[in-house]
């Protein structure tokens, strides 16, 4: 995934790798240091990075540890303003290393979720809420950093370290123990084929070198001079006696060398970018297949996105030919799958794809809840029929929460005007509340099993009653997980999946 995104400051797609790598050394580090105080366990996850950092993003991420762990190495614990302040020592080290810091990259997202830390601490105490504002802030950050490198911009994707900074955030607030109720991130997971473009090249400084030094006798910034020339991407990190060198060069034993002047190069690493560069070029895969998707909402729009839709139709409930006709020639591929996601739909896409040139299948999706599990599917397979994908979303449990704008009964069930309600298979539901409402259409849809239930939030909806909605929801079943999200819909409070 992040290595799909990898097109900075090298094309060599492996900023996934190495950061999976560097938190892995990381973390197996912290254990070993057992339950011990916070600043053991971060000295000891800092440490674990430093010395299995890989790459640059692995090596950046190394240093924000380091940060971390700077700050809080004298506290047995740690609070909400803790962490905040931590969070701004761990951004203010990542650019400190770096000769040159850019904007667009990981460094700029981490100075977004610090500054949002900062500003949320001097008010908020609770460190649930506290991560939720930062990782809020590391998104939009994300967001921007196309904007702010044009080879972001030219590939179509944001910045990988960025992406994978943010990832470790919502790590951290998914899993403390006492969250239940998770807002996530749906991959950022690009085509590859179109991330690779014919302007984007290594250049001539094309190794990769990285190396430990062992009985350092210099300071980071004596060594850091030494190998400035003829380098970049360089980070010298650590402290004597033991200094972390990552460097591109065209001169790898040169790199080597000069570090031997003042310790024992261990650990010495040196990859060809140009020949990862270029396998991944020529690895290529064709574009099978293109997916359209009707959407309700910006929110959806980009959940659509993360997904694999390649175009959305959104900003209207019932898309015309001609809307859906343009978004099957934006397609690359010759072979287009249209998920409707909502019944009015259906009959436009059908028709559109018969007036196409195009080899166009029509998913008849009743809702875009069903969408995303087909999406989904797809991922799954490289050529499903839409017999398959609807197959696969056929067994979908998914209600339509909102108020109701007349009174209304259906099938003797009544709902009044401006109250609460929801439909579940032609079902309708009412009550005084929109909890009230959630729960008795989630029992319904659970059919007697505990399992996952997802909250698209719109309409007059914001974050925060989303989360407050589904700490209610799970304070009143224990049988289910929450997850909620963005949808942006006009028409509908809510949609709600249930997944067993």
């Amino acid at each position: 995934m992040l290595n799909d995104l990898n097109v900075y400051p090298v094309p060599d797609g492996d900023t996934g790798t190495n950061m999976y790598l560097t938190l892995r050394s990381a973390a197996l580090e912290a254990y070993s240091a057992g339950a011990g105080p916070v600043s053991s366990v971060a000295a000891a996850a800092a440490q674990g990075a430093l010395m299995g950092a890989r790459g640059n993003s692995g090596v950046i991420l190394s240093q924000m540890l380091r940060g971390f762990a700077h700050h809080v190495r004298h506290r047995e614990t740690v609070d909400a303003f803790g962490v905040a302040m931590a969070l701004r020592e761990a951004a203010l080290a990542a650019r400190q290393a770096l000769l040159k810091p850019v904007d667009g990259t990981i460094v700029s997202v981490a100075d977004a979720a610090a500054d949002a830390a900062y500003r949320l601490a001097l008010h908020e105490r609770d460190l649930v809420r506290l991560l939720s504002g930062v990782l809020r802030a590391a998104n939009d950050a994300l967001e921007r950093t196309p904007e702010q490198l044009p080879a972001l911009k030219e590939a179509g994707v944001v910045d990988a370290g960025g992406a994978g900074f943010v990832y470790v955030l919502e790590g951290a607030l998914a899993f403390l123990p006492e969250v239940r109720v998770r807002a996530t991130a749906f991959p950022r997971r690009p085509v590859r084929a179109h991330v690779f473009t014919a302007r984007q090249d290594v250049g001539e400084l094309r190794y990769c070198t990285e190396l430990v030094l062992e009985d350092a006798t210099c300071s980071v910034f004596e060594l850091r001079r030494a190998l400035e020339p003829r380098a970049e991407s360089l980070l010298v990190v650590g402290a004597p006696p033991t200094i972390k060198v990552h460097v591109h060069t065209d001169e790898p034993e040169r790199v080597r060398a000069v570090a031997a002047r003042y310790g024992t190069p261990t650990r010495v690493k040196v990859d060809d970018m140009e020949h990862q560069h270029t396998m991944l070029l020529v690895d290529r895969p064709h574009v099978e297949r293109s997916i359209v998707a009707v959407v309700p909402g910006p929110g959806f729009e980009k959940i659509a996105r993360e997904l694999g839709a390649e175009v959305t139709v959104g900003g209207m409930v019932n898309p015309s030919v001609r809307d859906l006709l343009l978004a099957f020639n934006k397609c690359l591929s010759e072979r287009v799958y249209v998920f409707a996601n909502d019944e009015n739909a259906v009959p436009a896409a059908t028709a559109a794809a018969a007036l196409s040139t195009k080899s166009v299948e029509v998913i008849p999706t009743a809702n875009v809840v069903e969408g995303i599990n087909g999406l989904i599917a797809m991922r799954a397979g490289e050529r499903p029929s839409a017999k398959a994908l609807q197959r696969a979303v056929s067994e979908t449990r998914s209600a339509r929460l909102f108020v109701a704008s007349n009174d209304v009964v259906l099938d003797g069930a009544p709902a009044a005007r401006g109250k609460p309600a929801a439909i579940y298979r032609g079902r309708l539901f009412a009550g005084e509340t929109l909890a009230q409402v959630a729960c008795a259409v989630i029992g319904e849809m659970r059919e007697g099993s505990d399992g996952l239930v997802t909250l698209y939030y719109g309409g007059g909806q914001r974050e925060k009653d989303a989360q407050r909605l589904g700490e209610e929801l799970r304070a009143a079943d224990a049988g289910v997980d929450i997850e909620y999200y963005y949808g942006g819909m006009k028409n509908a409070e809510y949609w709600v999946g249930f997944d067993a």
